[in-house]
């Protein structure tokens, strides 16, 4: 696999979706997603690049959403806890989704990947506006895993999925076929122990 680099991105400007079916591209790559956006006050602007394998293109959507800080804790004096910082990065969500429909748009069949920390649970409104639905739903990969493994974080002795990677339905899917393309794990190397590398657990996709 190979990044495609192609100049013109910035720290303010838009990156566009150029093209249409398997000559889709972006304007800039590696390029910024709507960064003038309100959504991204004070928070970490998306990362989109694209890259070339055996003659696709595939579309990486890196990610670090708003934090939760702010937020009532989870077993605080306010129940149910409120969580504020969320209306952010619903509206987060619904920028990068936006830039998804677009490259869906252009092409049906797009190679996309949106990741990153997410900051947000994979049942979260958060996540259910990046999923979308229809046709272009994309698979969030958190949600195919059995409850009891669907943790990429702890706090306070919460276990919670923070990081997340979601795919598009090329990558999900062969067209006529129901078995998945892929093979997804979170794998708790961090989480789960006291002598940590990070506080959050990597993940892994396989993709066919």
């Amino acid at each position: 696999m190979s990044f495609v680099d192609r100049p013109g991105g910035d720290a303010t400007t838009a990156t566009q979706v150029v093209g249409s079916g398997p000559r889709t591209t972006l304007s800039a790559s590696p390029g910024r997603i709507e960064p003038t956006d309100a959504a991204w006050t004070d928070s970490r602007k998306p990362l989109v690049g694209e890259f070339r394998f055996k003659n696709q293109s595939y579309f990486v959507i890196a990610n670090h959403f708003a934090s939760k800080g702010g937020d009532d804790p989870l077993f605080g004096r306010w129940q149910q806890p409120t969580r504020f910082s969320e209306t952010q990065r619903n509206a987060q969500a619904r920028v990068v989704r936006g830039f998804v429909d677009k490259l869906l748009a252009a092409d049906p069949r797009a190679n996309v990947v949106v990741l990153g920390d997410l900051n947000d649970f994979e049942f979260s409104r958060t996540t259910d506006i990046l999923v979308g639905s229809g046709d272009t739903q994309l698979t969030a990969l958190a949600r195919t895993l059995p409850a009891n493994d669907r943790y990429t974080y702890v706090f306070d002795g919460n276990s919670q999925v923070l990081d997340q990677t979601l795919i598009s339905p090329a990558l999900a899917k062969a067209p006529g076929n129901s078995k998945p393309r892929y093979e997804y794990d979170i794998v708790h190397t961090n989480s789960d122990f006291w002598d940590q590398d990070s506080d959050h657990d990597p993940q892994v996709v396989r993709l066919r």
